[in-house]
């Protein structure tokens, strides 16, 4: 009896150590990742960045109750890496909206209202920068930790409010101080190819919206997106289908060039959305290296070469 109590103690300290072992990759992965993400040159992708990363490491020391839940730490380190490499599709943590009962918890709904207001401020702001980024990661945590509950006869989740409500009152203190660049010069091909009445494709420059190999769109992306939109929608044209397509050079494997081609095509949709195009229906597609624009000797990545095959890196849209 003794050696089967021993060994049933013995297995279930290894049960515990293994999962204790398997929660902290994610935690470790999170800390590995971290300078990747501090190197995003766009602040407000920079602080959704580790925003997540933060997240991933916090929800990976909790001991999580709900079996819905318990793959948020590893949610949570994906949309870390989606927003420094766009190599993995943006999971959301949580379901849905569940506010707290405000018979018992109006202090909890107040504060979630109070941060809503400010991530709809920020969105909506030229100048929203890291901590406006942090803000909106965290608040999707604060509403993962409503959602966990819901139903139940136990509530959680104040420390994660509070933590979102706080760096709000920041994010408001520096948009408070923002003072918007100057409008950038309209571009005549562009709007000519958006008022015209017919289908016209619009090519725009890969390199000039991303970073190498990346799908996150930096500054001058949103920059020259925003303006696309924002003739779009001066122009009064209505749109039935909007096609985006991405291209690549024929460096990299096929594979991934597709990939990476669908993925900056669905980037270049979602900053649509955000700027407010309206459209029947968006086509995105990723066709990696092929119908090149040009032609460029050598077999080898030189420098040379890869500035020779910039035009074939490009994002084209077509409007309808």
């Amino acid at each position: 009896m003794k050696k089967l109590l021993l060994c049933g103690a013995l297995a279930t300290a290894l049960s515990a150590l293994s999962g204790a072992q398997a929660f902290a990759s994610v935690g470790s992965d999170a800390e590995a990742l971290m300078p990747a993400a501090q190197r995003i040159a766009d602040p407000y992708q920079r602080g959704l960045a580790e925003g997540w990363l933060e997240i991933a490491d916090r929800q990976d020391s909790h001991v999580l109750v709900s079996k819905v839940y318990n793959d948020a730490a590893a949610r949570s380190l994906n949309n870390g890496r989606h927003y420094i490499d766009g190599s993995v599709a943006f999971q959301p943590i949580y379901g849905q909206k569940n506010w707290p009962p405000v018979e018992t918890r109006e202090k909890w709904v107040k504060a979630l209202q109070e941060i809503e207001r400010t991530n709809q401020r920020a969105e909506q702001s030229p100048c929203k920068g890291e901590d406006a980024g942090r803000l909106r990661a965290l608040t999707d945590e604060a509403w993962k930790e409503q959602d966990e509950t819901h139903g139940t006869h136990w509530v959680h989740g104040w420390d994660a409010i509070e933590r979102a409500q706080k760096l709000a009152q920041k994010v408001n203190g520096e948009l408070d101080k923002c003072v918007p660049p100057a409008p950038p010069p309209v571009v005549a091909p562009v709007a000519a190819a958006v008022v015209a009445p017919v289908a016209k494709r619009i090519s725009l420059s890969a390199d000039a919206l991303f970073d190498f190999d990346s799908a996150v769109l930096k500054p001058e992306g949103h920059r020259q997106i925003a303006l696309l939109a924002q003739q779009w929608r001066e122009s009064g044209a209505t749109l039935g289908v909007v096609g985006i397509t991405g291209y690549t050079d024929r460096f990299g494997s096929a594979a991934h060039n597709d990939r990476l081609s669908k993925q900056r095509a669905a980037a270049v949709m979602r900053e649509m959305l955000a700027q407010g195009v309206q459209a029947q229906r968006f086509e995105i597609d990723g066709r990696g290296a092929s119908n090149p624009v040009k032609s460029c000797a050598g077999k080898k990545a030189t420098s040379a070469v890869v500035a020779c095959l910039a035009p074939n890196r490009r994002v084209e849209i077509t409007a309808k």
